[in-house]
């Protein structure tokens, strides 16, 4: 399995996300770009693209941060720097609860060797919610951005309604 570091996941990235309602099926698609890039503290994660939710296309992004304390630790924070969730390279697996809601995440890098995909998948459980949300991430170029690039993870959602 390929080890995710700092700077491993510093770069531009394809992305395309499903996420399937449990009773209804595919509700949304996303396509779009993301990228990490050096903050000083870590990474900065920033992803924009185009969310189609109910058949409505909205341009949507978000912006979190990503900090490796050491022993192969990862923490994912919101963009104002609160705590999200965190895991351990080795083990890409991660419980958030928000209010009575459970976001359960795990991330999957892939083979060793195979350094240019990853994916994360999110089962969400709560009393109005129960779905799944599945992004799928492909490395852009084999270099390594260092200059504000755009990037993924779960955190505050912006979107806008796109105009036709």
């Amino acid at each position: 399995m390929t080890i995710a570091t700092e700077a491993w996941f510093r770069g531009r990235w394809q992305m395309m996300r499903i996420i399937e309602n449990v009773p209804e099926g595919v509700i949304g698609e996303f396509w779009g770009e993301c990228g990490f890039s050096p903050d000083g503290t870590g990474l900065t994660c920033r992803e924009q693209g185009v969310l189609r939710f109910h058949g409505t296309d909205y341009h949507s992004g978000r912006v979190s941060l990503w900090r490796f304390p050491g022993q192969d630790r990862i923490e994912v924070r919101y963009e104002d720097g609160r705590p999200f969730h965190d895991f351990f390279a080795d083990r890409p697996e991660a419980t958030h609860l928000c209010g009575e809601d459970r976001y359960r995440v795990s991330y999957d890098f892939g083979p060793e060797g195979v350094a240019d995909t990853w994916l994360s998948r999110w089962e969400v459980k709560g009393p109005a919610k129960d779905y799944v949300m599945t992004t799928r991430y492909r490395r852009l170029a084999t270099e390594r951005a260092d200059d504000g690039e755009q990037c993924a993870g779960q955190a505050q959602i912006r979107t806008f309604k796109a105009k036709n």
